[in-house]
């Protein structure tokens, strides 16, 4: 039997301390290259920060970036940014983020209230909120996005004092191409009566979806001239399932007047218009048309109606009957953002 080869013996202990020699060296290497990432991110906060050619300036106090081992995203105790032309700037809370590190594109951020925007006018926006959390992806892929969502949400405009209260405010901004989509949903949003000219609204929902085609050319280059959009849908809601729906195509001229072709339905007709004779008395005649065309239609459902409103330069008109007026949209402050 001198022949047979004897098999080697199987040395598990060298094995695993070579595994554990690997996992340490990974563990040494991933390491490293997770705090030379946070170093680059740092510098490129402090450069971008310092840039004095930049039209948008910004700091970071108390910078620190955090989030070993599997994130990583920039602390500040507090944040200011201001446009070199003057025609915005912004102050708010500590600043939390992060980024997973798979995905850098991808940042998550908590920002604490108060914040503060003042536009060209020195006029103050101050937004105070529970719970404010901002999603945004940074690089192109279908284009980039960012979205607020804030819980107990209130505005406040100096020196006319609190403007606005919701329960929860969504809002969603996305390029689409050249064109920019933006979504807005505030649950529970009440508007002091200053704003409404003294009248008395009661709380609403809004969901608003619309397009706003060539957005860098028209929207976002100062005063607009021909700016145009879409609206997908623009809904003013009593209820989660009663309320004023309304989509079609508009434009905001230089003067901020709306101009458009809408497609309305009410929901809950009774319901609607009741609310809005309480709110416009002096539109009594109209709504009262509105009650008698409803009963007319055939096709909806008795509690419903549908009907295509005209606006041209503000001017809102059912056919020929006219409803009132839109109110001119100023956007100084946001073509400066």
């Amino acid at each position: 039997m001198s022949g047979v080869r004897k098999k080697p013996s199987y040395d598990a202990g060298r094995r695993i301390r070579w595994l554990m020699i690997a996992v340490v060296a990974a563990v040494a290497v991933y390491s490293g290259g997770w705090f030379w990432a946070a170093g680059m991110v740092d510098q490129t906060v402090t450069a971008s920060a310092n840039d004095d050619n930049a039209p948008v300036r910004f700091s970071c106090p108390g910078q620190d970036v955090r989030g070993f081992p599997f994130r990583i995203g920039v602390f500040c105790e507090a944040v200011e940014v201001a446009a070199v032309d003057g025609s915005f700037a912004l102050s708010g809370g500590a600043v939390r983020s992060a980024a997973q590190i798979y995905d850098l594109r991808r940042v998550v951020a908590e920002i604490d209230s108060p914040v503060t925007i003042f536009d060209a006018a020195g006029t103050a926006y101050r937004f105070d909120w529970s719970a404010g959390r901002i999603n945004a992806v940074t690089a192109p892929m279908n284009g980039r996005m960012a979205a607020l969502e804030a819980d107990d949400i209130g505005v406040r405009v100096e020196p006319v004092g609190d403007v606005a209260r919701a329960d929860s405010l969504g809002l969603y901004v996305r390029e689409q191409g050249a064109a920019l989509d933006v979504a807005m949903r505030p649950r529970a949003l009440t508007v002091d009566p200053v704003l409404v000219g003294g009248r008395d609204l009661p709380p609403v929902g809004l969901d608003i979806d619309l397009r706003l085609e060539d957005w860098a050319s028209t929207w976002a280059s100062g005063p607009v001239a021909t700016g145009r959009g879409t609206v997908n849908r623009a809904a003013l809601l009593l209820t989660n399932d009663r309320g004023v729906i309304a989509d079609g195509p508009f434009s905001l001229s230089a003067d901020g007047l709306i101009s458009g072709e809408f497609s309305v339905r009410i929901v809950d007709v009774p319901g609607v218009l009741a609310a809005a004779r309480d709110v416009f008395p002096e539109l009594a005649p109209q709504i009262e048309t509105l009650a008698a065309a409803a009963s007319g239609q055939a096709s909806m459902p008795s509690d419903e109606l549908s009907l295509s409103l005209t606006v041209r330069e503000g001017r809102v008109f059912a056919g020929l009957l006219p409803l009132g007026r839109i109110p001119p949209v100023r956007l100084g402050l946001f073509s400066g953002l």
